[in-house]
């Protein structure tokens, strides 16, 4: 028990810092396999709303229309919208839905969307962007504070 405990306590630690400075044991071992060499990874660049998060929020107020005979609630409208390479949206999906009349005006809305395309290195890629239509007391609202009933 003692020899077991010495093996655990002192061998296994040293085994694995001689891993560490690639020493090698002669002999393959699963649990202590040489790090291997990471490949520079190509830049990635994220697609964007021309004219940035503030352009985009306004452009959604101006589009968006509430939806007439709703309920007022509070709520979020999530929809995902596929780009394609040339950053025209090609395809939507609700994430987060609220219900009929909200989640088909955010439809709407995202179908009409241009953004810069998405890059992996230089060349344009497809890619996903997530558009999230905060709802405050029946409006469209992207400030925190609590929209006023006039």
């Amino acid at each position: 028990m003692k020899r077991l405990f010495l093996l655990f306590a002192f061998v296994l630690p040293l085994a694995a810092q001689a891993q560490f400075f690639n020493f090698d044991f002669g002999f393959d071992d699963p649990f202590f396999t040489p790090r291997q060499q990471q490949q520079p990874q190509e830049k990635v660049v994220k697609p964007e709303f021309k004219g940035g998060k503030d352009a985009l929020e306004k452009h959604l107020k101006k589009q968006f229309h509430n939806p007439q005979g709703a309920e007022r609630r509070d709520g979020q409208v999530v929809v995902a919208c596929i780009l394609s390479e040339k950053g025209k949206v090609v395809e939507t999906h609700l994430v987060r839905q609220m219900g009929e009349p909200w989640d088909q005006e955010a439809l709407r809305v995202c179908k009409k969307l241009k953004f810069r395309p998405a890059k992996r290195g230089k060349k344009k890629v497809k890619s996903r962007y997530d558009v999230s239509f905060p709802i405050r007391r029946g409006r469209l609202s992207f400030s925190n504070l609590p929209t006023v009933d006039l």
